[in-house]
C-alpha cells in the first residue's frame, strides 16, 4: 500500500513539471521561470505600438522571439499582460487576466494581435511581454525566454511614462536549491516505490 501512495505522489508531482503547449495563466506573471533565467540570447519585439496612441484606434501587431533554440515542431509561447486596452488575435486566449498562446499557434515564434487602444486618452498602457523559445522536447530542459517592457502614453496624458519593472525576475539560488531538493525527493520517491 505504501508503495501505491509513494508512486501517485511521484506522478502526481511529475505532472506538475511538464510542458504548456496550450498556454500558461498568472503563474508566469514574472516570466517563464519554470524554464530557468531569462537568457540575453532569446530577444522579444512587439512591433507595431504607436509612440502615443489615439482613442479606441485599432493597431496592428507583431510579437516575435528571436533565439538560437532550434527549432520543432513546438516552436514557443508568450505570456503579454497589458493594463489598458484589448489584444485581439487568432489562437489569442484570455488566462488569469493575461494573454496567452493556445496549442494551435505554439508551432512558430511569431504571432500577430490587433490591440485596441482604451477608450480614454489620457492614460498610460503598459504592456509586459514574457516569451518562450523553446525546442519542442516537452519539458524546460534547453529552452530559453526573455521579456519586454513597454509604455504607451495616450495622447492626452501627462504623467510620467514608465515601462513596468522587469528587472530581478531571475531564478535565485534560493529557488534552484528548492528545486534541486525537490528533484531528489522525486527520486527517493521513485526508488522506494519501485524497489522489492
Amino acid at each position: 500500500m505504501k508503495r501505491v501512495i509513494a508512486l501517485a505522489i511521484l506522478l502526481s508531482l511529475i505532472g506538475q513539471s511538464q510542458a504548456l503547449p496550450s498556454g500558461i495563466g498568472d503563474r508566469a506573471n514574472d516570466g517563464c521561470l519554470c524554464h530557468g533565467g531569462s537568457d540575453d540570447t532569446t530577444v522579444v519585439n512587439l512591433s507595431g505600438l504607436p509612440e502615443t496612441y489615439n482613442s479606441s484606434v485599432q493597431y496592428n501587431l507583431t510579437l516575435t522571439i528571436e533565439s538560437p533554440v532550434e527549432s520543432n515542431e513546438v516552436q514557443g509561447g508568450f505570456r503579454v499582460i497589458i493594463s489598458q486596452g484589448e489584444l485581439i488575435g487568432e489562437g489569442w486566449q484570455v488566462m488569469d487576466g493575461g494573454y496567452t498562446h493556445t496549442v494551435e499557434i505554439n508551432d512558430r515564434r511569431q504571432w500577430e494581435a490587433v490591440w485596441v487602444a482604451p477608450e480614454a486618452d489620457d492614460e498610460l498602457a503598459t504592456f509586459l511581454i514574457h516569451g518562450n523559445a523553446v525546442n519542442g522536447n516537452g519539458n524546460a530542459n534547453g529552452d530559453e525566454w526573455n521579456s519586454l517592457s513597454v509604455a504607451i502614453p495616450g495622447v492626452n496624458y501627462t504623467g510620467d511614462v514608465t515601462a513596468p519593472d522587469i528587472s530581478g525576475k531571475e531564478v535565485t539560488g534560493i529557488q534552484i536549491a528548492v528545486g534541486a531538493i525537490g528533484v531528489i525527493a522525486l527520486l527517493s520517491l521513485a526508488f522506494y516505490a519501485i524497489k522489492d
